[in-house]
């Protein structure tokens, strides 16, 4: 294990269903005038369900700093197909659809739980910096968990 693996389990295994699930509850500071999610916060709730994954794979971001490597969002997408409101219960699923030597690729699906109804989908692709923000190539045993995770259905249109 190299520096920027510490903290890395790397026990996980790859998922029967390709997603990795993280459920939250809308709160009312989230919501706009009309009552909406505001838009914005649906990046936020793509990094919730980043970093549940990842910890579900053994690591944390913060033991990946610890170690000298940083994620950085490079890129992002998202389109948003109904409105979530105040209180409800919305499901994230994360994939992970690109393994490079310093980039990833996560895609999101945002579901009302319950209902099934789509809410936002999206995507962000991260790239691995050191300390100094220079590309750092991802840690051979963090990149071969991230790979067996990696869905074979690929990147989504998002």
């Amino acid at each position: 294990m190299t520096s920027g693996s510490r903290g890395w389990a790397g026990e996980g295994r790859p998922p029967e269903h390709p997603a990795h699930l993280t459920r939250l509850r809308v709160r009312y500071g989230e919501t706009d005038r009309m009552g909406v999610v505001y838009h914005a916060n649906y990046i936020v709730y793509f990094e919730v369900g980043r970093t549940e994954l990842i910890r579900s794979l053994g690591a944390t971001y913060a033991a990946l700093e610890e170690g000298g490597l940083r994620l950085v969002v490079t890129e992002t997408g998202m389109r948003l197909r109904a409105p979530a409101r105040y209180d409800d219960e919305l499901r994230i699923e994360t994939r992970i659809t690109a393994v490079e030597r310093v980039r990833l690729r996560f895609d999101y699906r945002v579901l009302l739980e319950g209902e099934e109804r789509l809410i936002a989908t999206g995507h962000t692709v991260l790239a691995s910096v050191d300390e100094a923000g220079r590309p750092r190539r991802l840690d051979g045993a963090l990149r071969s968990a991230l790979a067996a995770f990696l869905d074979p259905r690929g990147p989504s249109d998002a």
